[in-house]
């Protein structure tokens, strides 16, 4: 990451979105596969925005998608990329949840979304591609922008509309402001130690039990001791995964 941009050069006007369909053949070996989908080609609509600042910055955002289906998410994104190009980024970024409520709400696309399906990812590849262009401007990684971020701030990026029955606006700054106390040093705590993670590599669905075996062998070795329980479990006549 290079150093945070100077304020009065300005973010920049977004001049540029390009869309990619990257796909993968997993469903060779059956990587990825579960239940409900037994023959995944993990794939992203991948996005690149550009803007006419001098830093020659790009932000980067993808959504999740499984082969088939790439493509009317990819058309997703050119049909929102009207609500981003040309926009200055610091307006999007001074009103993030503004702008996050206009892709979401633009009168016609929303018929076949944006709660659900292709808009709602495309809206995703999109926000996400200005979150990381936001945080290399600010010559940190996207974590570190969030952490550094006061309560209000922070909020002021989230559209409460559809959550204040589990969590209002009020509640989330009151958590907030509590967790302030003792920030540093779990943040220092976090770097030093790591955060912990899980792997879910090692035992999908369509994996025969000799390459299971194999895997988390090879994951425990590594280090790994945490792994997703939700693909270590599978049922039939003749074996049982647990």
């Amino acid at each position: 990451y290079m150093g945070a941009l100077p304020c009065e050069m300005g973010r920049g006007r977004i001049r540029s979105l390009a869309v990619s369909d990257v796909r993968f053949p997993t469903s060779l070996a059956q990587h990825g596969s579960d239940a409900m989908h037994p023959d995944p080609d993990y794939s992203a609509a991948y996005v690149v925005i550009e803007t006419d600042a001098p830093d020659d910055l790009k932000g980067c955002g993808f959504t999740f998608t499984l082969g088939k289906g790439t493509e009317v998410v990819i058309s997703a994104v050119q049909a929102l990329s009207i609500h981003i190009i040309n926009k200055d980024l610091d307006d999007i970024i001074s009103d993030f949840r503004g702008f996050y409520r206009q892709l979401t709400s633009d009168g016609q696309l929303r018929w076949i979304g944006p709660e659900k399906g292709a808009v709602h990812l495309a809206t995703a590849a999109i926000l996400n591609a200005v979150w990381d262009l936001w945080a290399k401007q600010e010559g940190k990684p996207l974590w570190k922008l969030l952490v550094d971020m006061d309560p209000k701030q922070l909020l002021s990026c989230i559209d409460f509309r559809y959550i204040t029955d589990a969590l209002t606006e009020e509640e989330a700054f009151s958590i907030l402001q509590s967790g302030l106390a003792g920030k540093k040093a779990r943040e220092e705590q976090m770097l030093k130690y790591g955060y912990p993670a899980y792997t879910t590599s090692c035992a999908w669905l369509g994996y025969p039990d000799h390459c299971l075996k194999q895997l988390c062998t090879e994951a425990l070795k590594d280090g790994w001791t945490r792994y997703s329980s939700v693909f270590l479990v599978r049922a039939s006549k003749h074996s049982r995964r647990c």
